[in-house]
């Protein structure tokens, strides 16, 4: 397991890469990056190829093209860059929050090279648009707090709100978190991405009326204690999809992929080898 720097359709991009055989691209959520895979990726690569970018204008990837506005399919094409970039053809994708988003975007994009879809602690990105809801506004000023104080205290209170066990936080994401906000831009960059995803032009990437339409198997990975959303609520949503698959996660929050590694992996090799 290793991190690599390349350009990647004129874009320098951080990579997180691991193991062999059929593969399997990693998309983490808001002010987050491939760092927050460090958990899983070993275990996972025990049986696939594991790839986990950081995504466009997030942590140690560049903006490329994207200069505002929805970053819905600019995301959707960097994710398909690192796909052509490494060679492969087909793969499975597991997204987590938003970037449970991104994995079905990419999907629609895509249909024919998508083997499996994880969607990992979807909440509302997975419900019917709400005009008296944003969706985002939670995240934006949880992360925004963050960002105006990089401190390892201010880092850690933006990942409390992730997890129902706070001494299950691991202390290298906060590390990580202190490292990658207090990088020059990283707020501009921050406030740049969610204005877009609040915009009145993102509501066309909403994925509500679209879930009927997936024909791959899916799993949904959710905890009981998601803020974001209950898990009655996301289930619901969540059944739009043909056939998927659910797995609920006991005293668990947003991140089931960092609060319980061991399960994680564990159900998604079931599911990804099935």
């Amino acid at each position: 397991m290793r991190f690599l720097f390349e350009d990647i359709g004129g874009v320098s991009t951080r990579y997180l890469i691991a193991g062999q055989g059929a593969p399997v691209i990693l998309l983490h959520g808001i002010g987050l990056s491939a760092d927050s895979w460090l958990w899983t990726v070993p275990g996972l690569a025990a049986r696939h190829k594991v790839i986990a970018p950081d995504l466009l204008d997030n942590g140690f990837t560049a903006a490329g093209r994207y200069q505002g506005g929805p970053p819905q399919p600019y995301t959707v094409d960097h994710i398909l860059a690192v796909a052509d970039h490494l060679g492969l053809r087909r793969f499975s994708l597991v997204g987590s929050s938003l970037g449970a988003a991104f994995a079905l975007l990419t999907y629609f994009k895509v249909p024919d090279r998508i083997d499996r879809i994880v969607l990992v602690g979807p909440s509302f990105v997975l419900a019917r648009p709400r005009e008296d809801f944003d969706m985002f506004e939670g995240p934006y000023r949880n992360g925004l707090g963050a960002l105006k104080d990089p401190s390892y205290e201010g880092c850690r209170s933006r990942m409390s709100h992730g997890f129902f066990d706070k001494s299950r936080i691991p202390e290298g994401l906060i590390t990580m978190q202190m490292l990658l906000y207090a990088l020059p831009g990283a707020r501009e960059s921050f406030e740049r991405r969610l204005a877009g995803l609040r915009s009145p032009e993102a509501r066309k990437f909403g994925l509500y009326d679209r879930l009927g339409a997936v024909k791959v198997p899916v799993l949904l990975l959710s905890g009981d204690k998601d803020v974001r959303g209950s898990f009655s609520e996301i289930e619901e949503d969540a059944k739009r999809i043909p056939g998927i698959r659910l797995r609920l996660y006991e005293r668990c929050g947003h991140w089931p992929h960092m609060e319980y590694p061991d399960a994680f992996i564990r159900d998604v090799l079931e599911f990804l080898d099935t």
